[in-house]
């Protein structure tokens, strides 16, 4: 699959939207870890995953933006 920004998938916890593209460099620049930024709604099943480390945004009311990898999403 084609990962594009704004792009509909579908994660563990339910449909979203590409929102962008993730990435941590160590300090000689090289790409340590790689991900995915999907835009999910805030609702019964993302709430309780809000304050976990993979969520960049755990304040999030109405949606928030989690990270997984390519193989996670549908």
């Amino acid at each position: 699959m084609i990962i594009t920004t704004n792009k509909s998938v579908v994660t563990p916890l339910g449909d979203g939207v590409v929102d962008g593209f993730f990435g941590v460099l160590d300090a000689q620049g090289e790409i340590v870890v790689t991900g995915i930024c999907v835009r999910l709604p805030v609702n019964d099943q993302t709430r309780p995953e809000l304050h976990k480390s993979y969520c960049m945004t755990p304040h999030a009311v109405q949606s928030g933006v989690w990270i997984f990898e390519e193989s996670e999403l549908r």
